[in-house]
């Protein structure tokens, strides 16, 4: 009877790991609203316009102190255009003024959406700094970093549409200093990615710093690069090659080098990345140099003065942006190739806050 009960057990553990596996994949298009003061969860998308303008949106869930409380909703979207101005497109909900569809990707925050379509997505962001709609099209499988734990949480990134590609339009509104809308903006092209992120404790913790940098433009292979640095050095790193919107090649041994580092207010950030990368079809050695700022972009600030009471004991995150020239040497048993032209590249370097002593009272004197 020992035998079999503890055969029993062992039995429902399996189908609880099981389950609980398929339940994670699963459930990957909806927050898991956990209950650590930490928690953050995020589905983030970065497009590259056609007409030289920079969207990048953030649909978050977070946990607050008090008086904002756990599950707190909020879109943090930019649109930087093609003639160097960051507009700010920003609005937070509690609980019960946002929400999702239990079965599909379809994500709303007051009247900002992100949805999933007939094969790929739509976003829609407006408020009265502007409005921004694009529609995409991912052929791309998911793309994961494996879990970090860290000692007082863990970090869970998840790639769900490697290469985005699409059109839209967007259109500025009264509070970025028009009376009634702007003109509007149509975009032929949009090129980036989306990536869902949960992490259970403060950033500082999980990432020390991370790099992304995809291609664009009309060139049929394109790089994709993802490699996070963890506080304790430990680097992991994915490196694909995409023949517009399908996978060209994919590499496992890849050594980074970060040259040219540039310091400013004691934050860094390279400007010439070197890669040498190995794969089961051959080998892939290059260059990424930064040519063009786009923006350096610190969300301190853009808070506004409540907001900033929170952050001052969150870590510092701070995120270059950039236009970068890239130079691929492939080589294989056919022969060698070697892709050059332009991609954009956002590096995320992550301080902790600087803890600010306590102010000394001066006792009276008697």
């Amino acid at each position: 009877m020992r035998i079999k009960s503890k055969f029993l057990s062992l039995f429902i553990i399996f189908i609880f790991l099981i389950s609980s596996g398929l339940t994670d994949e699963l459930d990957s298009h909806k927050p898991l609203m956990i209950k650590d003061k930490n928690y953050t969860e995020y589905w983030e998308q970065f497009f590259y316009l056609s007409d030289g303008s920079l969207v990048t949106n953030q649909f978050l869930v977070a946990n607050f102190p008090w008086p904002v409380g756990n599950g707190h909703g909020i879109m943090l979207g930019s649109l930087l255009t093609p003639e160097g101005k960051l507009y700010v497109i920003k609005n937070g909900r509690n609980r019960e003024n946002w929400g999702y569809n239990e079965k599909v990707l379809d994500f709303f925050i007051h009247t900002h959406r992100l949805k999933s379509v007939r094969d790929g997505y739509s976003i829609h962001l407006e408020n009265t700094m502007g409005t921004i709609d694009l529609e995409l099209k991912s052929n791309q499988s998911p793309l994961s970093h494996k879990k970090f734990s860290s000692r007082n949480g863990f970090m869970e990134t998840n790639f769900y549409a490697p290469s985005l590609i699409g059109n839209g339009k967007w259109q500025l509104g009264p509070e970025a200093g028009f009376e009634l809308m702007g003109p509007v903006h149509t975009i032929d092209q949009a090129s980036g990615f989306g990536v869902h992120v949960i992490m259970t404790d403060t950033a500082d913790q999980l990432i020390k710093n991370w790099v992304r940098i995809f291609g664009i433009g009309n060139d049929d292979i394109k790089p994709f690069l993802s490699s996070i640095t963890r506080p304790n050095g430990e680097e992991e790193i994915i490196l694909k090659l995409f023949d517009v919107n399908e996978e060209f090649d994919s590499f496992k041994d890849v050594d980074i080098t970060y040259d040219n580092i540039i310091v400013e207010r004691g934050v860094s950030y390279p400007t010439t990345i070197k890669i040498s990368a190995k794969s089961n079809k051959g080998d892939l050695d290059g260059t990424f140099k930064y040519t063009k700022k786009i923006a350096h972009f610190n969300l301190n600030e853009h808070l506004n003065f409540f907001e900033k009471s929170f952050s001052k004991t969150n870590p510092l995150v701070n995120n270059f942006r950039y236009l970068v020239d890239y130079s691929l040497v492939y080589k294989t048993a056919e022969g060698e190739k070697t892709f050059a032209s332009k991609a954009l590249s956002e590096y995320t370097d992550i301080t902790s806050a600087i803890k600010t002593p306590p102010k000394k009272r001066r006792r009276n004197r008697r």
